[in-house]
């Protein structure tokens, strides 16, 4: 893992925070109105759009545009109706809750949690019927599989030291109860490929290969709008607003801090320094902002000028419906296909990151993944293609990662 400039202590327990708190420190004026995961940087996007904020809080509590999109994607990603999609999206905050509650008790004597695709039902692997008492008690459905979640992340482990063909990924999947690795056909003609593909045979039913036509790559920055190099060409987008308490910072992805250190918005005025840069490894970044007065950070994304607000970054199970929104493709949605997925792009290794059908293209990078007001991550990288090629994967970076890394706090509502 690379060493980031000027990285910041982790605090001793992260947390997010209030915009109301952060008004009452001495940055007060400065952390109010700047939308910066804005899709297309513009004049528009300066023009503070009015926030909707969603009736509830929770993973489901989108604005009402970016709403539509969610439940379309839920709509046909399981073949049903909108009005069957909107009361799946509504299970989805006490799904969420179930399973924080069922994290928190049981710990490690899961093998992961899911949404089930058939009816919505939040799904608990386990091994003995104790815990599969207690989940039942808890709200959850238990599933009995052969392996725990410390037998699978072990199977990753020596996945992740073994492995270093660009075009292959691999994640657990808790519903397969299983290690799935995926190889696309670049990395299948490697000359490394058929020795490591004989040991992935040695794992049994406990590994599962699937080939892919799909090749990988970060989505890469270029010319054009949203987040801009301030000293030649180059385009990523921007994910959350943060604050250590004193300064400000925008949360983007490693590798666009790691090739750029200077930026500027859509308007062309100065944004600030790359801070931290963490790439690869991990796909994180930050850049201190320089004048927040002028800059005006809000507690926001923005999909088309209506504000998204983030109150929390509560992590959503397997199977829930999540939306992104980047400078190239705008606000998208799909759903968590797979946590703690090993990547190997041509710049290297990238581990812990969320697996999604989310579409994403080059420009997006650093990009916000949210579901509802709760934040889950940001752009790292995905298939090489369009999002309408069969099998389209994107990574995201887990936002709760950057956060204990740089001891940064989101701004909130």
């Amino acid at each position: 893992m690379p060493t980031p400039r000027h990285r910041r202590a982790p605090s001793a327990r992260r947390r997010t925070v209030t915009l109301s708190s952060v008004l009452a420190g001495a940055v007060a004026a400065a952390l109010t109105a700047f939308l910066v995961t804005a899709p297309n940087a513009g004049a528009s996007d300066r023009a503070q759009p009015q926030a909707e904020t969603a009736a509830d809080t929770g993973p489901s509590a989108y604005a009402p545009a970016i709403r539509q999109k969610a439940i379309q994607a839920i709509a046909e990603d399981l073949g049903i109706s909108r009005t069957q999609a909107e009361a799946r999206l509504a299970q989805l905050d006490s799904r969420t809750r179930t399973a924080a509650v069922v994290q928190s008790t049981l710990g490690a004597r899961t093998a992961g949690t899911w949404i089930s695709k058939s009816d919505g039902a939040l799904m608990v692997g386990v091994t003995d019927q104790q815990t599969a008492d207690a989940v039942a008690a808890a709200g959850g459905t238990p599933k009995m599989v052969r392996r725990s979640m410390g037998d699978l992340r072990k199977v990753q482990s020596q996945l992740d030291a073994t492995s270093s063909i660009p075009g292959t990924s691999w994640a657990i999947d808790p519903a397969s109860n299983s290690v799935t690795v995926q190889v696309s056909d670049s990395a299948a003609a490697d000359p490394r490929a058929d020795a490591w593909l004989r040991k992935l045979d040695g794992y049994g039913d406990s590994v599962r290969v699937q080939r892919t036509g799909a090749e990988y790559t970060t989505q890469a920055f270029f010319g054009g709008q949203a987040i801009l190099n301030a000293q030649g060409s180059g385009r990523c987008s921007s994910a959350f607003n943060a604050t250590d308490g004193q300064s400000a910072f925008v949360i983007t992805a490693g590798h666009c801090t790691d090739a750029v250190q200077s930026w500027t918005d859509g308007q062309g005025e100065f944004i600030g320094q790359s801070d931290v840069v963490e790439f690869p490894g991990n796909d994180f970044g930050t850049i201190a902002v320089d004048d927040p007065a002028s800059l005006d950070p809000q507690p926001a994304v923005v999909n088309q000028n209506q504000a998204q607000p983030i109150t929390g970054d509560e992590l959503v199970p397997v199977g829930s419906t999540v939306c992104k929104t980047g400078s190239t493709t705008g606000t998208t949605c799909g759903a968590v296909q797979a946590y703690d997925t090993t990547v190997v792009y041509p710049e290297g290794q990238v581990r812990g990151l969320t697996q999604t059908d989310v579409c994403t293209q080059p420009g997006d990078s650093g990009g916000s993944l949210f579901a509802g007001d709760q934040a889950q991550g940001l752009v790292s990288g995905g298939t090489n293609g369009a999002c309408e090629t069969p099998g389209f994967t994107s990574f995201f970076q887990p936002i709760d990662e950057v956060l204990e890394a740089t001891g940064l706090q989101l701004l909130t509502q």
